[in-house]
């Protein structure tokens, strides 16, 4: 038997793709000002990632022409993210970008040959004022809070051999570097390349009121005097995968399909959203998106929107209009029925108009097992104004059976769905988001409404398959992942491409887990690791 090389073997990992650091995808506009420094006007070196490598510290900044753009007073810096921005009050220190600039740490023992010891005070950095302005669409723009939003180009110098996506603790002064060299000042980073860090939550109409933004795709640097010097922006990694729309983009160009009628449901390209008809005459309709996995009652996973009702009624005893988590399978079958009671794997926000028995906002949660009782709901006693938009958030924390939601307007708590109906949830399966119009139940119980639906995040679990190691051990082929509990793996082989053939299983532990191949066939062979939920 040849025993296959391991530059002859591949690993395929079949998984959600988990957060990571994004940057800058391009230059809207730029606007040199006055007072910039001479040479450093190609706005495209703030497109990508921050400068890198040992040659980069927080005594050592970058410098180069091809690594930064100089803003001079009255200028001011527009770039365009994609993917996006998200307002993730999940991130670390509730910061969703950082800013890196070419300031550094002064040196005060005069040692520049790599033992330097600062004071904390800072070179290069600007000594004016600067304002950072945020936007989803780039014709709306607002800007964050300049009490809370530090100046660009200052606190943290940059650290090459940092990581760009993880932000410094913002809590952190000069002073708090005093007396520190560089190893000092990497333990206070903590694994950070440095950056000023800004929360997209800041953001404020020209009132000074508080804007809810859950997807921003451009970011624009105003510098009001002195200068800045610009290297990069760089997104916050979060703590867990997300999944976010903004519906900048035709949704059926971009992953989105539909089941059902497609009529209910069109997008408005000039204010970038979906407007939906929930009319519960029609057969069972969704506009969706896959999310890559399964959640079940072990994850915790979020769902949050924004909802524009402009009208909405209800007739008979009623039927809610809806925004869901669902299954696929589940939900296109022929004998699905929501207003029918045949209904199983939903996580859903529901608002009922009234029909003489007051209106409500609920958040239901439905189990895989179809019954009357097989379900959670939580809800409040209150109408959706045709002239406000509500930003719904809801949660499920992993291993309840029950979920919790909220809705905001303008920023600010409007209300809590606190009032209970408990029911003998035991698990469910969800691998889809959409915005769902169910068909009545027959008799006349429906609802006719009309409103729009943007900005979809939805919080997800850590993807099932992560850090990754293959390689020969003792002649047999093993894979070794940090695996989750309440998964199946499979380690699969194939010598064609085509049929792949499953040599080893086991369930997830939530620690490592090796999957082993004892006698792998002769020639070049490929695996991969496929994780399902049992």
């Amino acid at each position: 038997m040849k025993i296959r090389s391991l530059a002859a073997a591949s690993l395929f990992v079949v998984s959600i793709v988990g957060s990571h650091a994004q940057f800058a995808s391009a230059v809207v506009d730029y606007n040199s000002g006055t007072g910039f420094a001479t040479g450093y006007t190609t706005p495209a070196a703030a497109v990508g990632a921050p400068s890198t490598g040992s040659s980069v510290s927080p005594f050592s900044p970058a410098y180069a022409k091809s690594q930064l753009v100089s803003i001079g007073a009255g200028g001011w810096l527009t770039l365009r993210f994609d993917p996006p921005i998200l307002d993730n009050p999940a991130n670390p220190y509730g910061l969703d970008f950082s800013v890196y600039g070419n300031t550094f740490f002064a040196i005060t023992n005069g040692n520049y040959s790599g033992g330097g010891i600062t004071s904390g005070a800072l070179g290069g950095n600007n000594t004016g004022a600067t304002t950072l302005q945020v936007s989803a669409d780039g014709t709306n723009w607002f800007t964050l809070n300049p009490a809370l939003a530090p100046t660009v180009d200052n606190l943290f110098p940059t650290d090459g051999l940092g990581d760009p996506g993880l932000p410094v603790n913002p809590a952190l002064t000069g002073s708090s570097f005093a007396g520190l060299g560089l190893v000092g000042v990497r333990a206070l980073y903590n694994g950070s390349a440095g950056g000023t860090g800004y929360d997209v939550a800041w953001a404020q109409d020209a009132d000074g009121n508080h804007v809810n933004l859950p997807i921003v795709r451009f970011v624009r640097i105003n510098v009001l005097g002195s200068k800045s010097e610009i290297d990069a922006i760089a997104t916050v990694r979060g703590t867990l995968p997300v999944f976010a729309e903004d519906f900048s983009q035709d949704p059926l160009a971009n992953g989105w399909q539909i089941f059902g009628n497609t009529n209910l449901f069109h997008w408005n390209l000039t204010n970038q959203n979906v407007e939906v008809t929930w009319d519960s005459t029609k057969v069972n309709s969704y506009l969706y998106h896959p999310l890559g996995t399964v959640l079940t009652r072990d994850d915790a996973f979020s769902l949050s929107f924004d909802l524009h009702v402009s009208d909405a009624v209800a007739f008979n005893y009623g039927q809610q209009l809806s925004v869901s988590l669902f299954n696929l399978t589940s939900a296109t079958n022929a004998s699905f029925g929501r207003a029918t009671g045949n209904a199983r794997n939903l996580f859903e926000f529901d608002y009922f108009p009234d029909t003489g028995y007051g209106p409500s906002m609920a958040a239901t949660l439905i189990d895989t097992n179809i019954g009357y009782t097989d379900f959670y709901f939580v809800y409040a006693n209150e109408t959706l104004a045709p002239d406000i938009t509500y930003h719904v958030t809801l949660n499920h924390a992993a291993g309840t059976t029950n979920l919790t939601g909220q809705a905001f307007t303008n920023g600010v708590l409007f209300t809590s769905f606190l009032n209970v109906f408990t029911g003998p949830i035991t698990d469910f399966r969800l691998d889809t988001v959409g915005i769902t119009c169910f068909q009545d139940d027959g008799f006349g119980d429906s609802i006719l409404a009309h409103g729009t639906v943007d900005n979809f995040v939805v919080s997800l679990p850590p993807p099932p398959v992560q850090t990754v190691v293959a390689q020969f051990q003792a002649g047999q082929w093993q894979a070794q992942f940090t695996s989750r509990s309440n998964w199946l793996y499979t380690l699969e082989c194939t010598t064609n491409m085509v049929n792949w053939i499953p040599v080893a299983t086991a369930n997830g532990t939530g620690t490592n887990l090796f999957l082993t191949d004892p006698t792998p066939a002769p020639g070049e062979g490929f695996y991969r690791v496929r994780a399902n939920r049992p």
